[in-house]
């Protein structure tokens, strides 16, 4: 018995007899025109969006279909966030070699070969590849489909020789890096987050234009291999980030050797020899860098080029789609998520696909806090508003409790000296931001932004039990110390917590 949920199309034109099918399919395509298929929700890109969205449309008995025209997972499972990490935990290795002695051990320089760590990084991502995989997506109920997308009209998608008809439409195409046009870059050989990993041999004087969360972790990455890296700034680094955690974190990286060029642009470029000539401007004034490798870190731009848009309905405003709250456009049966939408991360990805289908096919819609991750060492969670933020919306009646990383006992086994977690919360107690700084934070992350996602006060974390040593007993420090300075009321009345669960 063939279950359907209600809205999606009906039994009859989703599994009609497979031989009249067929016939009527090689009939059509015999004739020159398009095979179509009526499916409930069409999604385009195969990313952490589009297949956390592809599952729960499944999940709910929807015919999807799912069109890539590359390699399945997106850029982060291929060339970015997994390919970054393995780069990162070989650099790290590399750092604790580098400072054995502050565990008693002989320190020493290490034998790094890049060639043998970008292999392995393959290896991690191919590892993986099963995780999303045409059989594991088919065994799901999903309909994978491989070529490119486009509008053929406001509820119509041509891929090749197939034309699809769906009640509901996704775009989950990701991003690109945006290199910034430069005098001289076409003659100049350069890398961006996605190719470096690309490098076979350590980089001699690395240059990294863009202080954000990812050039500044790729730019310490290699650091700890063993380069020279000077990373270049129009502005201060991390300048979405809490400055307070973003000041932690830039002070290790200068401790660690790191050079940072703040309020910095590069005028120009040209190949000197078989080095690469920069000239940068700070102010008025005007310098030459000599590098070995030139790396462009300077933020992403949705793909969505060839997807015909405009013949979908959609307006557009300086080339990028108009988007509503959920990522909606103009045209209603269309919704845009993940990095094509301006979101970042993965996790943010697989969040907003699977509520963009809750919205459109009708499952339960669960809105998440999703925390902000910078891959630095130590790494930086920002959960929620910065300081400055919070100021701006609830004004001096915030309150800030802190609490360090280096107080637990397992920093000092660690030998980790460094990180706190920075709570604010409103004058009714509720928490509303966290910021993290030390090599835990990620990890403590989902349980912070749980705690806000409920509307909860740090009393109600109090019963919160970190096992011993671990650096989650930071927490509860953090919810012992603010509890000396704002005790709980002994008889809270409904009309006060009916406040506090109040947005």
């Amino acid at each position: 018995m063939q279950l359907c949920v209600s809205g999606f199309w009906p039994d009859p034109m989703l599994h009609a007899n497979s031989a009249q099918s067929s016939t009527t399919q090689q009939t059509a395509l015999g004739a020159g025109l398009a095979q179509e298929d009526k499916v409930d929700l069409a999604i385009i890109g195969a990313g952490p969006a589009g297949i956390a969205a592809a599952q729960a449309a499944a999940a709910l008995n929807a015919k999807v279909v799912l069109i890539e025209a590359g390699e399945l997972g997106g850029v982060s499972h291929n060339w970015g966030t997994l390919p970054a990490q393995a780069l990162t935990h070989a650099a790290e290795r590399a750092h604790q070699i580098r400072t054995a002695k502050t565990l008693g051990l002989a320190p020493g320089e290490p034998r790094v070969n890049f060639g043998r760590i970008n292999a392995r990084i393959r290896d991690v991502v191919e590892m993986a590849a099963p995780d999303i995989s045409d059989e594991r997506l088919k065994a799901q109920g999903i309909s994978l489909v491989r070529g490119k997308a486009k509008f053929t009209g406001r509820d119509t998608i041509a891929v090749d020789d197939r034309s699809y008809k769906a009640r509901n439409i996704l775009i989950a195409t990701g991003s690109r890096p945006l290199v910034p046009e430069i005098p001289g870059m076409d003659d100049v050989p350069y890398f961006t987050p996605e190719t470096i990993f690309e490098l076979n041999r350590k980089p001699g004087h690395l240059v990294v234009v863009g202080g954000g969360g990812t050039g500044l972790a790729l730019a310490q990455a290699h650091l700890r291999l063993g380069a020279k890296v000077t990373v270049i700034d129009m502005v201060e680094p991390l300048a979405d980030i809490d400055h307070e955690l973003a000041e932690a974190v830039l002070r290790r990286l200068r401790g660690e050797g790191l050079e940072i060029r703040t309020h910095t642009g590069v005028v120009a470029v040209a190949t000197e020899g078989e080095e690469i000539a920069i000239d940068i401007k700070t102010g008025p004034d005007e310098e030459r860098i000599v590098a070995t490798h030139l790396l462009f870190a300077t933020g992403r731009r949705a793909v969505l080029d060839e997807l015909e848009l405009t013949t979908a309905g959609i307006r557009l405003s300086g080339g990028l789609p108009q988007l509503r709250a959920g990522g909606r456009t103009t045209n209603r049966r269309v919704r845009i998520v993940g990095d094509a939408a301006g979101g970042h991360g993965a996790h943010a990805a697989r969040h907003g696909g699977e509520r963009a289908v809750a919205a459109m096919l009708g499952g339960a819609d669960r809105e998440a806090i999703v925390p902000n991750v910078i891959h630095t060492r130590p790494a930086i969670v920002q959960i929620g508003p910065s300081e400055r933020e919070a100021r701006n919306r609830w004004g001096d009646t915030i309150a800030i409790t802190r609490a360090g990383f280096a107080q637990t006992d397992a920093a000092r086994a660690a030998a980790e000296p460094h990180g706190h977690i920075k709570m604010i919360t409103r004058a009714d107690g509720r928490i509303v931001s966290v910021g993290m700084v030390g090599p835990a934070a990620p990890e403590l992350a989902p349980l912070f932004a749980l705690a806000i996602s409920l509307k909860l006060t740090p009393h109600d974390l109090a019963g919160t039990l970190a096992p011993h040593p671990t650096f989650g007993e930071a927490v509860s420090r953090l919810v012992a110390d603010y509890a000396r300075h704002h005790p709980r009321r002994s008889a809270a009345g409904w009309g006060d917590r009916l406040k506090r669960l109040l947005p």
